[in-house]
């Protein structure tokens, strides 16, 4: 009986959920980017060839490191890649956090709060954002800390997080080398001769962190092999 009454609020606190959910996404423009990531098929883009796959390299710039303590983002660029060339194409805006930006972390990026003043905030662009991320695979250094604050505003938003799949130059840095250990995105550009001159600028290591992508993954993989053996590489440590 015990069983049957957990199962039975169990059930309510779900609907209850939906019926929040559908309340909430009534705005047709949050609807339509929550389905657009509920619907994602990853098993098939799994599938694709790496030559036939949309790639987006993600880079921002933040308040802080603390996405889930009130840490905002301030920059974002995306810089669009077809297998491992890049297209031209690339979304790129700075962001009003509503906050204020500490001078610790100015003196990194070189943003304050005058800059971004006038700005849009994140909910502003939030279509555009999503949107120019698609069905892609997204590609990042350290790429965990730009989903934690993009998967803040999604949950927050959307009701969802960022389901596609991903792969992290640091990790697959490491798999190609063999060797273990925290690698920063200056030391390994050095280590792949790739130049960074506007270096902790959204857009200046986008694209430092795409021409990294492209270099080690065609010394990995042939361009004809599918996205999911990418995927795999990057937790096979030294096996190239």
């Amino acid at each position: 009986m015990e069983t049957f009454k957990h199962w039975v609020t169990g059930i309510q606190t779900y609907i209850k959920y939906w019926q929040g959910v559908e309340k909430y996404l009534s705005n047709p423009n949050f609807k339509n980017l929550h389905d657009l990531f509920a619907q994602l098929d990853v098993q098939t883009i799994g599938t694709q060839l790496i030559n036939d796959t949309k790639f987006v390299v993600i880079d921002t710039e933040t308040t802080g490191l603390r996405a889930y303590s009130g840490d905002e983002i301030i920059s974002i660029c995306m810089l669009e890649m077809q297998g491992l060339k890049l297209t031209g194409q690339k979304y790129q805006t700075h962001i009003n956090p509503g906050r204020h930006i500490p001078p610790e972390s100015t003196a990194i990026h070189g943003l304050k709060d005058e800059d971004v003043a006038d700005c849009p905030k994140i909910t502003e662009v939030l279509t555009e954002v999503v949107k120019f991320i698609d069905k892609s695979v997204v590609v990042g250094h350290h790429l965990n800390f730009d989903i934690r604050f993009l998967n803040k505003t999604f949950q927050k938003l959307l009701l969802c997080k960022l389901p596609h799949l991903w792969i992290d130059t640091m990790m697959l840095y490491i798999a190609y080398s063999g060797r273990m250990g925290h690698y920063t995105l200056d030391e390994i550009a050095d280590i792949c001769k790739v130049e960074n001159p506007a270096r902790h600028t959204a857009y200046g290591d986008a694209m430092a962190t795409a021409m990294i992508f492209q270099k080690i993954t065609a010394r990995m993989l042939v361009s004809n092999q599918q996205v999911a053996d990418l995927i795999k590489t990057q937790f096979e440590v030294g096996n190239f």
